[in-house]
C-alpha cells in the first residue's frame, strides 16, 4: 500500500481530492424555490425530449453551482458553506429520477443574491426557445428585481430624514435624456433595460406589470400560463398586478378571471364618475361569484377569496354613497 501511494504524483492526489469534493457537493446541493422560479417551465414534449436525450447520452452539460455561505443566502452572518444550484434544474431533476450521475461547475464570483438573480434572468433571456410571455415575464422580473435592490441601496445611503425618496425608489419621474452617458450610472432602470433588451421603456414597464401579476398565481398555474398550456389574456394579468391579491394565492383561471374582472370594472369611466355605477357593478359581480361557488366546488377556496374581496369593495362603495346623503339630510 505504501509503495502504491509513493507512485502517485502530487497532481494526481490533488485531482482525486477535487473529485471527492465535487462528489460531496453534489449530495449537498441547495435548491432555492425563489431562484428556480426564474426558469420558465418546459413544455411537456420539451421535457420528454430532454429526458430521452439524458437517458441516451447522459447529462452532457454540467450543472452550474454557486459556492457561497448560508449567511449570504439568508441575510444573516452564518459562514457555513452552501452550494446553490443556479442553472440546470430540469437536468438535475431528471438525473435524480433516473439515478444518473452529472457534473458540476462551481462559481464563486457572485457576492449577493441580487447578483445571482440578475445572472439567472439574463441567462434565461439568452436562450432561443422562450415564448413571448416568458420573455416578457423575465424582462419584467429583471426590472422589479433591480428597482427593489436599487431602492434598498438608495435608502441605506440616504442621510437626511426630511428629504423624500423618489417615487417607488426609482427615478422614473425624472427621466434623463437617452444618451450613452444617461444610460450609465444614474439612469432610470427602465431606460437602461430598454436599451439592453432592445425594446422601449413602455414595454419594460408593461412587462413589470405582467411579471407582478404572474407572481399572484400559484406555482402550478404560473407554470401552466408561462409554458403556454393555459392561455390567458395578458391584460388580465396586468390588471391583477394592481390588485391586493397575495402572491401565489390564485389556483385557477376562474379565480383569476374574477379578480381581473373586478379590477377592470373598478377602473371603468362609469365606475370612477358615478359611485352608484361602481356599487352596482360590484353587486352584479358578487352575485356572479356566488353562483360560481355553487357550480365550481373544485375551486371553492379561490372563489371564496374572490367573494370576500368583492364584498369588501362593495361595502366601501356603499359607505361612500351614504356619506353625501347623510350630509344632505342634515
Amino acid at each position: 500500500m505504501k509503495k502504491y501511494m509513493e507512485t502517485l504524483s502530487g497532481k494526481k492526489i490533488i485531482k482525486d481530492q477535487s473529485l471527492l469534493r465535487h462528489e460531496d457537493i453534489k449530495n449537498r446541493l441547495l435548491i432555492l424555490p425563489e431562484l428556480q422560479a426564474f426558469i420558465p417551465p418546459l413544455l411537456p414534449d420539451e421535457l420528454a425530449q430532454l429526458e430521452s436525450n439524458i437517458r441516451k447520452d447522459g447529462c452532457r452539460e454540467a450543472l452550474l453551482v454557486w459556492e457561497t455561505t448560508n449567511g449570504i443566502v439568508t441575510g444573516g452572518e452564518d459562514t457555513t458553506p452552501v452550494y446553490v444550484l443556479i442553472d440546470g434544474h430540469n437536468r438535475y431533476t431528471i438525473c435524480q429520477k433516473l439515478g444518473l450521475d452529472f457534473r458540476i461547475n462551481l462559481v464563486e464570483e457572485f457576492r449577493t443574491m441580487a447578483e445571482v438573480r440578475g445572472f439567472m434572468i439574463d441567462n434565461q433571456l439568452g436562450r432561443r426557445n422562450l415564448t413571448p410571455e416568458q420573455m416578457a415575464y423575465l424582462r419584467g422580473l429583471r426590472y422589479l428585481t433591480e428597482r427593489n435592490e436599487r431602492g434598498k441601496y438608495d435608502r441605506s445611503e440616504h442621510k437626511g430624514q426630511n428629504v423624500p425618496y423618489d417615487s417607488e425608489t426609482d427615478p422614473e419621474s425624472a427621466e434623463m435624456p437617452s444618451t450613452a452617458s444617461s444610460l450609465a450610472k444614474g439612469s432610470s432602470t427602465s431606460a437602461r433595460l430598454a436599451k439592453q433588451f432592445n425594446v422601449n421603456e413602455k414595454t419594460i414597464k408593461r412587462d413589470a406589470e405582467f411579471a407582478a401579476g404572474i407572481e399572484k398565481l400559484s406555482s402550478a398555474l404560473k407554470a401552466d400560463v408561462l409554458s403556454g398550456q393555459t392561455r390567458i389574456n395578458k391584460a388580465a394579468i396586468q390588471q391583477l398586478a394592481k390588485s391586493d391579491v397575495p402572491n401565489g394565492s390564485l389556483n385557477s383561471i376562474q379565480s383569476l378571471a374574477a379578480y381581473s374582472s373586478l379590477a377592470s370594472e373598478a377602473n371603468t369611466p362609469t365606475a370612477k364618475s358615478g359611485k352608484t355605477s361602481k356599487a352596482k357593478a360590484l353587486r352584479d359581480k358578487l352575485k356572479t361569484l356566488v353562483d360560481q361557488l355553487a357550480s365550481s366546488p373544485t375551486d371553492a377556496a379561490d372563489v371564496c377569496d374572490a367573494i370576500i374581496n368583492c364584498a369588501t369593495q362593495l361595502k366601501q362603495a356603499v359607505l361612500t354613497e351614504k356619506k353625501p346623503k347623510e350630509r344632505e339630510n342634515h
